[in-house]
């Protein structure tokens, strides 16, 4: 009995010290404090949608983004989509805006724009156009993750779906609209669309069938910005139409957090949307359940976005464990961040738990919409800060007082940028780097072993003498590499087992920063691990020269995988073991059977002579699937 007072004590103490912590957050007189509400959250009747919307303002929520197009079928009767009516006859977008605007609440209906279908249901649109269909290299309409889009270069398509959505503005008196699914499919090798239609047109106007690019190759960029054109107008298209339709209209996307990589994977340059004033804000979809993967995502828009545009990262909660918690963690790395708010994915996930958290503490006072009254918006924030410094100076007062600065300044930024009739700017060549010679895909042969090595940081197990050895020649832009490293690769029935010997002269001068698991450990001189057994996924592993870990399905690093690793030094250098258990993989290669693979070695000891190095060449960011190398089992 005393110990389980004791257990009930310790849990009250644990409760109480997280409400005490969360009600300590600052809470925010200025900030974009959004909610998906994905359309099977939405309640069935009008009595339920009025006390969701309620509840969303009791927390503090200022921003909703209602489901109201997707799969190419409207939530609401439409002259253009065909209705998929999930609330009974009742105007559930009507309902919803009405009680929004009672609560000051504003509604960005979330529209999807490309992606119209799936395995399951080709969607409204294709199925009365199926000759509308983006198509891979096969011709084939569906994904390779069960999606159906639609081709971008199809003038009809086009006028459809901008018809479609500026009869939501009209029909309905929402605040913004949200475009989602606003870039091409994600495929590999490369992103769709080959269908007949932009074969033709490209042809018409390089005289080059697309098919027959090859990769890293000047008529590849070419091809990359003929079709990443197709998305950038359509986004300039749209918000010019809604702007005129109505005045105070903003527009906002949901997009591939990184940058660079929206770029290269699905052709989605929003840096050049935000330049040219075509979005108000934008929600980087930065799901993760790692802060510090979270961290550096969010970071990395920031540096990326400047003042172009207001920031509202999206916060995964289906990936933090049903812990309001994680939420809070995750919504203070934004704020020190320097964005200018947040966007929780999702309704379905978004309990009560959550709401009463978010109301006692980051969200417990009303914020005004940096993008609304910009300069009212900049004299509460300094008002509010005028107040904390008449308070005595403490580090995290002063903290506080510096990100509310930062945003104000960020507001003024954009107000002024804003003010100007700015003239077109260029999208600049997305960074794809074109070689004079493109190293052909490698290959190894791994035979299975009779023992398994002891993972110590010792290539001194029989073990590594007869695996199967691979040289790490070139850098990943092609280049012979300084120095050599050699990879050793072989398997059990159970795991995978690799070891690198990494020759270093400068051994003491080996750079290691990273201490805890899933940091910056690619930053420090380490190998990297890329590896797949489908076109779909890869697993990346990272060590450094402690043995410090990273591990990721893809850039999700909130993966984590039951494997070991372990570094140690030698005379010429630094070397590294690894065993991945094939459970960790989901799947047990077969004999004769082919997986995809990278190894790589990141050098960072001396700036100068920093460089990546490869097995395989990438020529470009190290994930890039289709330049991994083969692996194939033998027994």
């Amino acid at each position: 009995m005393r110990a389980l007072r004791n257990c009930c004590l310790s849990l009250f103490l644990l409760f109480t010290g997280s409400v005490v912590l969360t009600a300590s957050m600052p809470s925010r007189s200025v900030e974009i404090r959004g909610v998906w509400m994905d359309r099977k959250s939405i309640p069935k009747t009008e009595k339920g949608i009025r006390e969701l919307i309620r509840s969303y303002a009791k927390a503090g929520i200022n921003i909703v983004y209602p489901e109201v197009i997707f799969n190419g079928y409207s939530a609401y009767p439409s002259s253009y989509l065909t209705q998929m009516d999930l609330w009974d006859g009742i105007d559930m977008l009507g309902i919803l805006v009405d009680e929004a605007h009672k609560c000051g609440i504003e509604v960005h209906p979330w529209v999807w724009v490309f992606r119209v279908g799936n395995i399951n249901d080709m969607g409204g649109i294709l199925k009365r156009h199926p000759d509308w269909a983006a198509v891979n290299k096969e011709g084939k309409v569906l994904s390779e993750r069960g999606g159906c889009w639609l081709c971008p270069s199809h003038p009809a398509a086009r006028r459809l779906l901008m018809r479609a959505i500026t009869e939501l503005v009209v029909k309905y008196p929402v605040d913004g609209i949200q475009l989602d699914y606003i870039r091409f499919d994600y495929q590999e090798p490369v992103p769709t669309c080959y269908c007949d239609r932009c074969r033709r047109k490209f042809m018409k106007e390089h005289g080059i069938d697309p098919m027959e690019i090859k990769d890293f190759t000047n008529q590849a960029v070419i091809w990359h910005m003929w079709r990443e054109n197709l998305v950038n107008t359509f986004v300039r298209d749209i918000s010019s139409e809604l702007r005129k339709t109505r005045q105070n209209l903003k527009v906002s996307a949901a997009v591939f957090p990184d940058a660079k990589g929206a770029r290269l994977s699905v052709l989605q340059d929003w840096l050049h949307w935000a330049v040219n004033g075509w979005v108000d804000f934008l929600a980087p979809m930065s799901y993760t359940r790692g802060a510090m993967d979270f961290q550096r995502t969010i970071s990395k828009a920031v540096e990326s976005i400047g003042f172009f545009s207001f920031l509202a990262p999206g916060i995964g909660l289906f990936f933090l464990d049903k812990n309001p918690e994680k939420m809070i963690e995750q919504i203070s790395i934004s704020r020190e961040s320097g964005v200018a708010g947040v966007s929780l994915f999702a309704s379905a996930y978004l309990d009560e738990r959550h709401l009463k958290t978010l109301a006692i503490g980051p969200f417990r006072k009303k914020a005004g919409l940096p993008f609304r009254a910009s300069l009212e918006q900049v004299r509460r924030i300094m008002a509010k800060v005028r107040k904390k410094l008449k308070a005595p100076a403490s580090s995290d007062v002063l903290k506080e007082a510096s990100h509310e600065l930062g945003l104000a300044k960020q507001i003024t930024d954009n107000a002024l940028f804003w003010s100007k009739t700015a003239e077109y700017v260029e999208p600049k060549p997305p960074d794809i780097f074109i070689p004079d010679f493109v190293l052909p895909i490698p290959s190894i042969e791994a035979r299975s072993a009779s023992e398994a090595p002891t993972i110590d940081g010792k290539l001194d197990d029989s073990i590594w003498r007869s695996a199967a050895k691979a040289k790490i020649e070139y850098t990943l832009l092609g280049k012979e590499a300084t120095q050599p490293t050699i990879v050793m690769l072989t398997y059990d029935n159970n795991n995978l087992y690799i070891a690198f010997q990494c020759f270093e002269p400068k051994l003491n001068a080996v750079h290691t920063k990273a201490r805890e698991r899933d940091g910056l450990v690619f930053q420090d001189d380490s190998v990297e691990i890329f590896i797949g057994w489908n076109s779909k996924d890869y697993f990346h592993f990272v060590v450094n020269a402690e043995g410090v870990r990273y591990d990721a399905k893809g850039y999700d690093a909130s993966w984590n995988a039951d494997w070991r690793a372990a570094a140690g030094r030698e005379s010429n250098g630094w070397v590294v073991e690894v065993s991945v258990p094939f459970s960790s993989l989901g799947k047990m290669p077969v004999s004769g059977e082919s997986w995809r693979a990278n190894f790589c070695r990141n050098r960072v000891l001396v700036y100068s002579e920093a460089e990546t190095t490869c097995w395989s060449p990438t020529y470009g960011s190290l994930h890039t699937p289709k330049r991994f190398g083969e692996i194939r089992f033998q027994q």
